[in-house]
């Protein structure tokens, strides 16, 4: 896009200026918004958003995914069918990366005691079953 954008964005940084006032919908598969999501935010995923448009109110919609492709597509989605839109440029990556409250999945129970040992060995057999994966 050049410097045109068929509709708002704005940056992490504007959206905490209005968040949690503002309906906020992230597009982001089911499993992704369950790993880590903006707390009040409806996960409502691309490919759903077309037959889920009653689930939404008429007011300004701030739509963001992972990166801001997915939401910036759900943004031309929804004002083709008259919504106002706003697009999330960098979507939750950019939120998290500004420092703003995101909700987990799971957190440890003890994350004093058991996380960093865990994390390490779940980062090697990760890394072991993605090279072996690519080698065999």
């Amino acid at each position: 896009m050049s410097g045109n954008h068929p509709h708002p964005t704005i940056s992490a940084d504007e959206l905490a200026t209005v968040w949690p006032r503002v309906t906020l919908v992230d597009v982001r598969s089911r499993e992704e918004h369950a790993t880590a999501h903006i707390p009040g935010s409806l996960n409502i995923p691309l490919e759903e958003l077309p037959s889920r448009l009653a689930n939404l109110p008429g007011s300004t919609i701030h739509v963001l995914c992972g990166s801001g492709k997915r939401s910036s597509h759900a943004a031309r989605i929804l004002r083709g069918h008259g919504y106002q839109a706003v697009n999330v440029a960098g979507g939750i990556t950019e939120w998290y990366r500004s420092g703003y409250p995101v909700t987990y999945q799971q957190p440890p129970e003890n994350p004093a005691r058991q996380a960093p040992r865990h994390v390490q060995a779940d980062r090697r057999s990760f890394a072991r079953r993605l090279f072996h994966r690519r080698t065999a």
